[in-house]
């Protein structure tokens, strides 16, 4: 198991990375940190790792402390894995050899059975023999992955793993993490994965616990159906999906009564608002085509605008329409 406790990281000029951050990993389980630029997504993942040493707070894996580059000549820790958003591939040897080059030490059968193992695992047996220049972006990503669960680390850290990818490779490598955590043979060592991204979509798909990071500080952790459904702030509303915000003044537009200060924030997603024959009368600002739906953005008034999903393909911009809640109570944000 991987604890950080209290972690804390400053940078010169007063720069807060990470600010008294605690999370747990257990095996198997996957954990996905959301947050914008900059709100010290990075540099946590390098703390995990071993590879920064935290002003304060520390790390333990298994009830041992892992040990920072400041107390150990080679950084990083043998159960820990973390891939870059760069992948640091080496440039001028083959995809094979980026795999085959983290089991060096392996007997050289095990070596060869390992990486033409992985090589099917990540869909990569065609562009074996190519050099990471000569292959796609989503291949590079998963040569990286291969060569960190090589030789079956317990923890898997991923810094961005879908930020440069087409929607084809980001379900590639969706379903490979999923894979490598979720179907391993009995009796081996489970491995745990954290990655952090600033898109929830993924994120909320197949993690098994949700952090939202502002600014260094995890501002909230659990459940991604907890998340979404009852999320903390204004920020992590925003951060896990797409949102109506209103104050709570304005719920009385929905014929529901205010509970509460009239400028506390309400939180509504889509899926609660529908087009309906009678309801709250609004004009329709944008239709977005979803594939599956439609979106909508509706004016009910001078300053309340809600967004909704529709299977109607009707509804078109400046249309008058009715809308209703299908889903009360709302939730009230802190802030």
């Amino acid at each position: 198991m991987l604890n950080a406790t209290k972690l804390t990281k400053s940078f010169p000029g007063d720069v807060k990375a990470v600010r008294n951050v605690s999370i747990s990993l257990r095996p198997g389980q996957i954990v996905a940190l959301v947050g914008a630029s900059g709100s010290g997504k990075s540099t946590l993942l390098n703390l995990l790792a071993g590879l920064a040493d935290a002003d304060t707070g520390e790390v333990q894996f298994n009830d041992e402390r892992v040990l920072g580059p400041s107390e150990k000549l080679v950084p990083g820790h043998e159960a820990i894995r973390l891939v870059h958003q760069e992948y640091q591939l080496m440039p001028n040897v083959s995809v094979r050899e980026n795999i085959a080059y983290a089991l060096r030490f392996f007997e050289k059968s095990y070596r060869n059975f390992r990486v033409n193992e992985l090589l099917k695992l990540c869909r990569l047996t065609d562009v074996q023999e190519r050099l990471p220049r000569q292959v796609s972006g989503g291949e590079k990503q998963r040569t990286a992955i291969a060569r960190a669960i090589a030789d079956k680390p317990a923890v898997l850290l991923l810094d961005e793993p879908f930020s440069h990818l087409d929607l084809p490779n980001r379900l590639l490598v969706r379903d490979l993490l999923f894979d490598l955590v979720r179907h391993q043979p009995d009796g081996v060592v489970q491995t745990s994965c954290l990655f952090v991204t600033h898109d929830t979509t993924d994120a909320l798909s197949i993690a098994d616990m949700l952090g939202i990071l502002r600014d260094g500080k995890l501002i909230q952790l659990g459940a991604p159906a907890d998340l979404y459904h009852r999320p903390v702030t204004a920020y992590a509303a925003r951060m896990t999906g797409p949102v109506t915000i209103i104050k709570a003044k304005h719920v009385s537009l929905f014929d529901l009564p205010v509970s509460g200060s009239p400028d506390a924030l309400v939180c509504l997603r889509p899926e609660q608002i529908t087009l309906s024959d009678a309801g709250t009368p609004g004009t329709v600002r944008a239709v977005y085509f979803r594939g599956s739906n439609f979106e909508l953005d509706v004016d009910l008034s001078r300053y309340v605008s809600v967004r909704l999903f529709t299977s109607r393909n009707d509804v078109q911009v400046g249309q008058l329409v009715h809308v209703t809640l299908v889903d009360a109570p709302v939730w009230y944000l802190k802030s």
